[in-house]
């Protein structure tokens, strides 16, 4: 489309919301536990990775251990997946505000310099974010 003033207005609101969206999911990044889930499935997995190598624990022994390290894992694999939704909910329900509704503001994130300008505000987000509460 050739840039008019109506355009230039989308424009603008397009990006402005792609800031919105770019901070509430910083936030909720920062917010949520995703570090201490990740190291807690990681140590989990070193265990079991450990326990199935030990030559010296029983296979008896592994098969009564080895299960409920599966249940930790998998357990913080799906608590993962659940804090990455609330953390792009906020993304997601910016569409139900957005001109032209949520069709609109989909095909709007799945262009490809939304989606790197919207990797790139959220990045500097959370530096500067922790850079001014850490100093």
């Amino acid at each position: 489309m050739p840039p008019g003033p109506g355009n230039s207005l989308n424009s603008m609101t397009l990006w402005l919301f792609v800031l919105a969206a770019s901070v509430l999911a910083s936030e909720a990044f920062l917010r949520l536990p995703f570090v201490a889930q990740i190291s807690r499935v990681t140590k989990t997995a070193q265990k079991s990775g450990r326990v199935l190598r030990s030559k010296r624990i029983s296979d008896h022994w592994k098969e009564r251990v080895l299960p409920t390290y599966s249940w930790v894992i998998g357990k913080g694999s799906v608590t993962f997946f659940a804090m990455l939704c609330l953390a792009l909910a906020p993304v997601a329900l910016l569409g139900l505000v957005f001109p032209g509704g949520m069709a609109a503001w989909v095909a709007a994130l799945l262009r490809l310099e939304v989606i790197l300008v919207l990797c790139i505000l959220s990045l500097v987000y959370i530096w500067l974010r922790l850079k001014v509460t850490r100093g």
